[in-house]
C-alpha cells in the first residue's frame, strides 16, 4: 500500500501493516487465511457494525465509520445490549441506567453520521453464543444486507486476557452468524419461509484487535469520534483528559504506518 491519505477518490486505500502477518498463508501452505491485508476503504456500500455495548463503536471505529458516511455509504448500528451495568451509582437502578445509555448511543451515533440504531434485548455481561442470539444477528444481516459488517475481534482481541467477554461473545457470533449461516436458507429456514432473503456478507472489519493489519486515517474525522464519544456523559468522568487521551492514542496506533491518526482493524474476507 501506498502513503496517501484516504481522501475520497476512486482509489482510496486502506493501510497495510509494514509488519509480517504471521497468520498469512505461504508458498508451502495447504492452507488460504481469511485475513485480508489488501484492503479498500469501501464507498457507496451498505455497512452495519454490531457491538455489544453503547459507546464500543466510538471508542474502536467511530473515525473510520464517519468516512464510510461520507464516502457514500449507508452506515446502521446494532447494539446488543444496553449497557445497563456500566454505573458505579447505587443510587440507579439497571432500567434507569439502560435508558440513559440509549439515548446517549443515539446521540453519538448521530454525530457520526448514523442515523439508524438498533438494540437488541440482550442483557450486559449475560451475552451468550446461543442459537437465539445467533438468529438474531442473522436477521439483522438478511433484513439489511450490507456488503460490510464491523464487529469485535473474538480470536485475538485487545487487550488480551482481559477483553470483556461480551465483546467476545458478539464477534464470534457475528462471524459464524455471516458465514455461512445468513448466506445458507438451511439455516433458520422460519426467517426464509417469512420472506427474509438470504445474504453473503463481503468482509468483516474486526477491531479491537491485537494482529490488526489494516490502518485507516482518521485524522479527518477524529474530532467528530471524540465528540461522539463524549456524548456519553455517564462514562465520562473528565472529558478534557479524555480529548488528550484519545488524540495521543489515535497518533500512537497511526505512528507505525505513517499516519497521524488511525483506527485499525483485521479484515476477514469471506
Amino acid at each position: 500500500m501506498g502513503d496517501e491519505g484516504l481522501g475520497m477518490g476512486d482509489e482510496t486505500r486502506a493501510h497495510s501493516s509494514p509488519m509480517p502477518n504471521p497468520s498469512s498463508p505461504t508458498k508451502e501452505s495447504p492452507m488460504q487465511s481469511p485475513i485480508h491485508t489488501q484492503t479498500e476503504l469501501p464507498s457507496r456500500e451498505r455497512v452495519l457494525a454490531i457491538c455489544a455495548h453503547p459507546d464500543d463503536i466510538e471508542s474502536w471505529c467511530g473515525g473510520t465509520l464517519a468516512l464510510l458516511v461520507e464516502r457514500g455509504c449507508e452506515v446502521r448500528l446494532a447494539v446488543c445490549t444496553a449497557g445497563e451495568k456500566g454505573s458505579a451509582d447505587r443510587g440507579l437502578t439497571t432500567m434507569a441506567v439502560a435508558a440513559t445509555r440509549i439515548s446517549e448511543q443515539r446521540a453519538a451515533a448521530a454525530r457520526l453520521g448514523i442515523t439508524a440504531v438498533r438494540f437488541l434485548d440482550g442483557r450486559d455481561g449475560e451475552l451468550e453464543d446461543t442459537l437465539n442470539f445467533r438468529a438474531q444477528i442473522v436477521r439483522l444481516l438478511r433484513e439489511f444486507q450490507p456488503a460490510y459488517v464491523f464487529t469485535h475481534d473474538p480470536e485475538r482481541p485487545y487487550p488480551p486476557y482481559i477483553a470483556h467477554r461480551d465483546h467476545r461473545v458478539v464477534g464470534r457470533a457475528v462471524l459464524d452468524a455471516a458465514y455461512p449461516a445468513a448466506r445458507d436458507h438451511h439455516y433458520f429456514p422460519e426467517q426464509i419461509a417469512e420472506g427474509l432473503p438470504t445474504h453473503a456478507v463481503s468482509q468483516a472489519w474486526l477491531f479491537a484487535s491485537l494482529i490488526a493489519t489494516t490502518a485507516v486515517d482518521i485524522s479527518s474525522t477524529l474530532e467528530r469520534k471524540i465528540v461522539a464519544r463524549l456524548d456519553h456523559r455517564s462514562q465520562t468522568s473528565d472529558p478534557d483528559e479524555l480529548r488528550i487521551a484519545w488524540r495521543e492514542r489515535a497518533a500512537a496506533i497511526g505512528a507505525p504506518f505513517g499516519l497521524s491518526a488511525a483506527e485499525t482493524f483485521t479484515v476477514v474476507q469471506f
